[in-house]
């Protein structure tokens, strides 16, 4: 049996479906009891269960009979640390998974992190996504980690939520100058390479970096986000200090559209050292960005 927890989330989504295509009846959901449960329904050969990671009981009741464990629960850095949400989901949720996973005997963990994720500063949110990645390098479990870079397709925060702004406001801001370099890949390819990688015994132990076919800087991304929603704005370079002086100051919104914890990840380069990773890891090639958003556009 294969256990999704995160299930609901943007990529959890992709990997229920190609999991519940490949091995049908053989793949459960773990999901928060209230509506996101729609999302998975009509799902033919989807078992879905009600729990929490916070919930001890309930994680226990979803591993039985488990054999590989897909872990993409973690929060992302565009949701506000309320009630210091980073640290219970990220950190503690991810240890209650990781016992319960010890206690089941799950086989193996696949455990859905982010590119360039460190140890960070205390009390950052980078913290809590370095502290996820060592409950599961400390395991006891057959571990894999997947590091993806930003993600594009529908649905993408990274680019729906930056062209509703631009849409909005009379200027472009190039966050940290717009010096950043990310390498953006499909949300249909890192479901497809997490599977892989549960599957493939040379994976076991490895810290795996995901990433696209092409590397662009982010003034590149603004340009190309402006161009498929057919706008014009002046660009404003910005450096990440006073960005993130703004980011503390609309923290007071209940869903704010610039966190501190975004700004973090703009302080490197969410790249991976090659751009044929994917080919080379998992023996397919991965979507490029453009052709996608000529087809599609961006869902604002």
């Amino acid at each position: 049996m294969n256990l999704v927890i995160g299930s609901t989330g943007f990529i959890g989504q992709h990997l229920v479906k190609q999991l519940v295509a490949k091995y049908p009846g053989q793949v459960r959901a773990m999901v928060r009891p209230g509506k996101k449960k729609q999302l998975l329904a009509g799902i033919k050969g989807l078992e879905i269960v009600e729990g929490d990671i916070l919930d001890r009981e309930s994680l226990d009741r979803a591993m039985v009979g488990v054999d590989t464990l897909f872990y993409f629960a973690a929060i992302t850095g565009n949701i506000k640390n309320k009630g210091n949400i980073y640290w219970k989901v990220n950190v503690e949720g991810t240890r209650n998974a990781v016992a319960a996973a010890e206690k089941a005997g799950v086989r193996r963990l696949v455990l859905g992190g982010g590119l360039g994720t460190v140890e960070g500063k205390e009390g950052s949110y980078m913290r809590t996504r370095w502290l996820m990645e060592e409950a599961v390098r400390n395991s006891k479990l057959k571990w894999v980690i997947v590091q993806p870079s930003i993600l594009f397709g529908e649905g993408s925060e990274f680019f729906e939520a930056q062209a509703r702004i631009m849409k909005l406001l009379p200027v472009a801001v190039l966050i940290g100058g717009g010096k950043a370099r990310f390498q953006p890949i499909h949300v249909e390819d890192v479901a497809r390479a997490t599977i892989l990688a549960a599957e493939q015994d040379d994976k076991v132990g490895r810290t795996i970096e995901l990433g696209g076919p092409e590397y662009y800087n982010y003034t590149e991304l603004v340009n190309l986000i402006l161009k498929t929603i057919k706008k014009k704005r002046l660009k404003l370079p910005l450096p990440l200090w006073f960005m993130n002086l703004n980011a503390i100051a609309l923290n007071v919104l209940p869903k704010p559209p610039l966190t501190p914890a975004t700004i973090e990840l703009f302080a490197f380069d969410n790249t991976t050292p090659d751009l044929n990773i994917i080919e080379n890891e998992f023996g397919f090639k991965p979507a490029r960005l453009k052709p996608y958003l000529e087809r599609h556009g961006i869902k604002i």
